[in-house]
């Protein structure tokens, strides 16, 4: 697991010094300063009258130096499960923070890197815990007045007791920035 976070982490940072050699702007695309609100996977919106739910996973961010942004992000998931043939519902629910950092370059593009804990519970057996990181690429869409989209592509790796997994993602988040 080690071993792929950290060649994961040495492709991303040569893929980004690369593109930054011909992305060098002279004006900031995300300047210092910036406060961006959102919400995590717009996608998931198709998700709303099934029995999964909607994932709003809302995050904050902050540019800490002209196109360089830190984010916080919460995510609490609770389903109840029918019980089958009388017995009882089962409750399950999960929490995660994430604390990710991203850096922009060329046309409002890019590219991010996160950490994410979180915790699983199931009322029945002991709650477990998760580590996990991401790496991606996305693009800043700005859209009317504050209002921005951002689709994003993502590779995620994670482990709990449970064991472990990783995949490719699309995401589309939206949200406001002042």
């Amino acid at each position: 697991m080690m071993k792929k976070f950290i060649v994961s982490c040495s492709v991303f940072a040569f893929a980004f010094c690369a593109l930054n050699v011909s992305a060098q702007d002279t004006e900031a695309l995300q300047p210092k300063g910036t406060w961006y609100l959102g919400s995590g996977d717009a996608t998931s919106l198709f998700k709303m009258f099934s029995d999964e739910g909607v994932d709003v996973a809302p995050f904050v961010g902050y540019t800490v130096a002209d196109n360089i942004a830190i984010s916080l992000g919460l995510n609490m998931v609770s389903n109840t499960l029918n019980g089958v043939d009388g017995a009882d519902d089962l409750t399950i629910s999960s929490s995660q923070v994430s604390l990710g950092a991203a850096y922009f370059f060329g046309d409002n593009f890019y590219g991010q890197a996160q950490v994410v804990l979180g915790n699983v519970d199931n009322g029945v057996d002991e709650a477990m815990s998760s580590t996990g990181y991401g790496v991606g690429l996305g693009k800043y869409i700005p859209v009317k007045d504050m209002w921005f989209i951002s689709p994003q592509l993502n590779y995620t790796a994670g482990s709990n007791d449970a064991g472990s997994s990783s995949g490719a993602e699309i995401r589309i988040q939206f949200g406001a920035s002042f």
